[in-house]
This record gives structure tokens, C-alpha cells and sequence, in this order.
């Protein structure tokens, strides 16, 4: 007896799916409960690192129906309910807003407290109502337990600034790593100045506050609890009515110059400074000083930075043409632009002269480009003057969906114009081979595009012949970070 076998029926897109998913969940539900632990363990590492580097908001509390991590993974089945039940590290991150009743807030605050065992925790507060008592209900329930305190994060705070409920956390803790204090939303309704942080935490790395708090902190705080400071940010709001003046940004001035080690890196969020405040600032003899300085929106404190700082980080800013006519500090090496761009179109530079070697643009628009490459020397109405003269290393990145904009007359005017001017130099017996003096203009030594339009052979060719570490990635080949890939120039 002869069989016939039935024709194999060609698996469509959506059974395929479906099959792949019912395998994913039974492989995923055959693993031990251990490595389940292990992986939501990592998943909540990740959560607490950005935590510590982002400014608290109610979204960032909610994953799925309204509740925080790990409440969501528990609803997943009975057997993840048990494993997060009884893992206590899977609730040391206790994110909590204040906008219910204070015995609810009672409840929830004591039960992840009494779930997280003896693990270090970390706290998020947002009070999104403004309420009075809320922050100092939450602060007495966490004051016992104040030695596994590993990192705060108090948003919309300024009830407690005005009350002493800051008061409440008073005693040590060892192992607090990340304090953010933060409240740009009412930073101007504040009326009561004083500082009232009085927590003893030598292990401090991340410090964040915003301009109020930062202005009017106990120097003597700042000597005991700052020496390991990594990470230091001072937030000054939105718009123009938060703009610092005279004496205020000496009061900022002042506390951190009282930082017990130069700050690694320093962010200023905003800080607008007025003509007259750069006045006092100089008057009384004071700049703002870091190793690394982040400028976020606003570049006003570029002229207050000291000579000693190494990096300048321009960030979001859309007022780069302020830079033609701004000093950067003497003692600089880099500066880096990111997503930033000019609402003004580029103008004859001023003479401010500039004596770093590397500079970084990443996912900026083609006016902030324009701008730099004139810095640089590309020619402007006739006019060509490099005011940057030590730079060899330009790198032009593009991350993500981003997409650079180049003018590439524009960037091949700016590398002939340094080439012809280090040239002339030579020729007039100022420098030898490969040996540029500090006082001339140096050529292009290192230019790295990542993300650019893709070159034709013969402008590859071109760029190749003039530059010595030249590097070209077209947007289809990837995106290649800037860091960890590139050859720095030698400077000699």
C-alpha cells in the first residue's frame, strides 16, 4: 500500500512569530530560579546607574500599570512573584511620589524598607504636589536607616528647603555615594536661603543641586564631604528668569572654590550669567575651576572658567556664535560640541585666541560646524585668520539616526588655509620639519568623520594626500564613536 505523504505547508510570518515566542517563554520559564535573580538583579543595576546620572521624573517611575521595578516583575507569574519575594536586593531602589495619603506613603516606604533587609538602598523623592508634609513623613521613615543610605534623590523639593524637614536626616552615612537635590521648577519661589543639610557623608561621588542650594551651602560641609567628589552638577532652570547676577555668582564662585579637590568634572546646567556678574566675578577675584567642564544650554560661564581646566564640554546649545567672541581658557586641550548649533550666521571672529589642539563636534548642526571650521581658518568674506592655531585633531561624529551635513568646500578651504599659512612659516625659516613652533599655525594632522556623506575616490583621494590620519565613515557603514578609535596626532 502506497502512502502519500501531504505536501509541506510553507509556515507564515505570523505562525512563525508565534512559535518563536511560545519557545522564547518556555526556555525562559525553564531557568533556574537563581538565574532569574541573577538577571533581574542587572536589570535593576542598570536602573540605579541611570538614576544616578539623570534628573528624577514622575515617568521614570512607571514601567508598566502605574507601579515601579520591581513590583511590574512580580506580576508577571507566581513562580517570579516568589523569586522577587525573596530576593531583598531586588527592592533596595524605593521610588516614591508624593501624591497620596500620608499612611499609604507610611505603608509602602516601611514595607520596601523592611523588604531590602540589610542591602544598601537608594531613594528617589518627587514631590509632584508640592506637598508640605509629605517630605518629612517619607524622612522619618527613612532617618533609622540612614547607614545603608547609597544614593538620594530629592525632586520639586522646596517645601523642605522653607521647613526644616531637611533637618530630619541629621547623623552619618558611610556608604550615600549620589545626593541630588533638585527643584527647578519653583527654584524662584524659595524664600528661606539657609542651608539646612547637615548629613555627614564622606563617601560622596555624585553631587547634584540646583543654583539656591548650591549658592548658600556651609563651606565647612562642602571641605567635609566632597573629598572624593567625581561628579558635580549645579542646575539652574529654564529661561531667563533664573539668569545669575553679581553677588550671587560669587556666592557660587566661593563654594566651589571650598570643594577639598578640584573637581573632576563639573556641569553647569544652564548658568546664564549677566555682563555685570562676569564683572564681579572678576573684581573679586574668583573663577569657576574643574578639570572637565560641562556647559549645558548656556555658554555665559566660558569666560569665568579658570586657565587650569582641560576640557570644555559645550552641550545643547544653540547660541555657538557666542563663541567667536569668548575666550576659552589658555590651558585648555579639548573642546567638545554636542548637538549644538547657531541661531546667528558666523561673523569676522574677534581676536580670541585659543591654544588647544583637539576639537569634537557630535551630532551638531551644520551652522555650529560653519562656525568652528572659520575658527579654524576657513576663509570668511575674504578674511582668513585661524584663531586656533595649535589644533591638529578635528573629529566630526555622528551617533544614532543622526545625520552630518558637511560643506566639504568649506572643510577643504579650512585645511589648505592652516596647510598654506604652516607652509609659509617654514619657508620663512619659523619652523622646521615636523617640528611647528608654539607661536604658528599648525596643519591639520588628524581628521576623523563618522557619519558623513560618502566620499568620491578623488575627494578620498584629496583629503588623504593633505592629512595625515585621515578617517571617513560614510552613515551605511556605522556609526563609530569618537572614543577608544582614534590616533592622536603627534604634536611635534
Amino acid at each position: 500500500m502506497i502512502r502519500i505523504s501531504p505536501a509541506p505547508v510553507e509556515e507564515s510570518h505570523w505562525q512563525s512569530m508565534v512559535r518563536k515566542r511560545k519557545m522564547l517563554q518556555c526556555s525562559f520559564s525553564s531557568l533556574p530560579a537563581e538565574t532569574v535573580s541573577s538577571i533581574l538583579k542587572a536589570v535593576l543595576e542598570d536602573i540605579v546607574q541611570d538614576d544616578m546620572v539623570i534628573t528624577p521624573e514622575a515617568e521614570h517611575q512607571m514601567l508598566t500599570g502605574g507601579l515601579p521595578f520591581p513590583h511590574t516583575m512580580a506580576l508577571v507569574c507566581r513562580r517570579w512573584r516568589d523569586i522577587v519575594s525573596s530576593t531583598p536586593e531586588l527592592w533596595t531602589r524605593i521610588f516614591w511620589m508624593i501624591s497620596v495619603p500620608e499612611e499609604e506613603d507610611r505603608h509602602h516606604i516601611n514595607s520596601q524598607l523592611e523588604k531590602s533587609g540589610t542591602h544598601p538602598f537608594h531613594l528617589t523623592i518627587i514631590n509632584s504636589w508640592s506637598h508640605k508634609r509629605g517630605i518629612r513623613v517619607i524622612l522619618h521613615r527613612i532617618a533609622p536607616h540612614l547607614q545603608r543610605l547609597k544614593s538620594l534623590r530629592m525632586a520639586n523639593f522646596y517645601e523642605a528647603r522653607d521647613q526644616p524637614h531637611l533637618d530630619t536626616l541629621t547623623g552619618y552615612a558611610p556608604q550615600l555615594e549620589s545626593l541630588q537635590l533638585t527643584d527647578g521648577k519653583h527654584i524662584h519661589h524659595c524664600t528661606d536661603y539657609k542651608s539646612r543639610l547637615k548629613l555627614d557623608c564622606p563617601a560622596l561621588r555624585i553631587f547634584h543641586v540646583d543654583r539656591i542650594v548650591a549658592c548658600n551651602l556651609n563651606h565647612r560641609w562642602l571641605k567635609n564631604n566632597l573629598t572624593h567628589i567625581e561628579f558635580m552638577t549645579i542646575s539652574c532652570g529654564s529661561g531667563r528668569i533664573n539668569r545669575i547676577y553679581d553677588t550671587q555668582a560669587v556666592l557660587l564662585s566661593r563654594a566651589l572654590e571650598a570643594v577639598p579637590r578640584r573637581i573632576p568634572c563639573l556641569t553647569l546646567d544652564n548658568l546664564q550669567l549677566s555682563d555685570s556678574s562676569l564683572a564681579f566675578l572678576n573684581q573679586a577675584g574668583v573663577k569657576i575651576g574643574a578639570e572637565q567642564v560641562i556647559l549645558r544650554i548656556s555658554i555665559d560661564a566660558l569666560a569665568a572658567i579658570d586657565d587650569d581646566c582641560q576640557t570644555i564640554v559645550i552641550e545643547q546649545c544653540d547660541s555657538v556664535h557666542d563663541i567667536q567672541s569668548i575666550s576659552l581658557p589658555s590651558s585648555s586641550r579639548s573642546l567638545e560640541l554636542d548637538e549644538c548649533k547657531s541661531k546667528e550666521p558666523p561673523r569676522v571672529p574677534d581676536t580670541h585666541t585659543w591654544d588647544g589642539d583637539t576639537v569634537t563636534i557630535t551630532n551638531s548642526h551644520s551652522s555650529c560646524i560653519e562656525i568652528i571650521l572659520h575658527l579654524l581658518g576657513a576663509p570668511f568674506n575674504d578674511h582668513s585668520c585661524s584663531l586656533w592655531r595649535h589644533v591638529t585633531t578635528l573629529k566630526l561624529v555622528a551617533n544614532g539616526d543622526f545625520g552630518l551635513n558637511l560643506s566639504l568646500i568649506l572643510l577643504k578651504a579650512m585645511i589648505s588655509s592652516r596647510q598654506g599659512v604652516a607652509e609659509e612659516n617654514n619657508l620663512s625659516g619659523k619652523n622646521d620639519e615636523d617640528n611647528v613652533e608654539l607661536d604658528g599655525v599648525r596643519p591639520l594632522m588628524v581628521l576623523h568623520v563618522h557619519g558623513g556623506q560618502p566620499l568620491s575616490r578623488q575627494e578620498r583621494a584629496w583629503f588623504e594626500k593633505r592629512v595625515r590620519n585621515f578617517v571617513w565613515d560614510g552613515p551605511f557603514q556605522g556609526n563609530v564613536c569618537s572614543k577608544g578609535i582614534d590616533v592622536q596626532a603627534d604634536d611635534q
